[in-house]
Order: structure tokens, then C-alpha cells, then sequence
């Protein structure tokens, strides 16, 4: 089931990733590798995202967007970290449940080596009891 299907306006669908994610990710121009959590909610039509990684807590905030000729619809997700513009962008789709799956490339201005990022949505599924 496609989550932006096409003729849709290009800010439909982002109630869709409001909820909780266990993020993991490789730093931009490194080879460093993080885990972290996100908190994703809806304000106005711009997703407000909360970062924690490595214990800061960081704020983002993403938008849909096309990409490419074809117009593909990403999310466009931009934040401030170590005194540097940070923006992701990232293909959204579904995970077997219908939960939103996340994957994204991170740059900043002076990248030379794209970094990555993938958010698993975490609503209660990823415990095993």
C-alpha cells in the first residue's frame, strides 16, 4: 500500500508518521554509528521531530517534498547539530504492520560522504513478550 499515492497533495499522509521510532543511523564524513529514539507529531502541516541520540535531545522538523524529475514524493527533514545544518532526505514507506518505515540519507553543507539513517516505529511491536 503506497503512503503518498500520486495526485496527492505533497503534505497528505503526515499524520501517518506522528508516533514513537527506534532510530539507527552512520554519522555524515564518518564511519560512526549511532542508535537513538525519535518522538514524531503534527503541527500545522510540518512534522515536529525529536531527536535523541547519544542522550542530547536534538529538534527537527520535516515536510513532504518531490524529488527528482518524476516528482517522487521524500520527506525533508532538517536540524541543527554540533553548530551545523543537518537535512535528511528520506523515503517513506510501510513495515509488514502497516507501521511507517523510514530511510534517509543525512548531509550538511560540507559533506563528502553521505551518512544514513533508518526509523523503525515503535508501537509496542518491536517488544517480544
Amino acid at each position: 500500500m503506497p503512503v503518498f499515492a500520486a495526485g496527492q497533495p505533497a503534505d497528505s499522509g503526515l499524520d501517518y508518521l506522528s508516533g514513537s521510532y527506534v532510530v539507527i543511523g552512520k554519522h555524515a564524513d564518518s564511519e560512526k554509528t549511532y542508535t537513538g529514539r525519535m518522538t514524531v507529531s503534527l503541527a500545522e502541516q510540518v512534522l515536529k521531530i525529536v531527536r535523541v541520540i547519544g542522550g542530547r535531545s536534538t529538534e527537527a522538523t520535516g515536510t513532504m517534498d518531490a524529488a527528482t524529475p518524476d516528482r517522487i514524493p521524500v520527506l525533508r527533514v532538517s536540524f541543527k547539530e554540533h553548530g551545523k545544518l543537518h537535512e535528511e532526505t528520506c523515503m517513506v514507506s510501510s513495515d509488514l504492520d502497516n507501521y511507517p518505515r523510514v530511510s534517509c540519507y543525512v548531509q550538511h553543507n560540507f559533506t563528502k560522504k553521505v551518512g544514513l539513517e533508518a526509523w523503525f516505529s515503535d508501537h509496542g511491536q518491536l517488544r517480544r513478550q
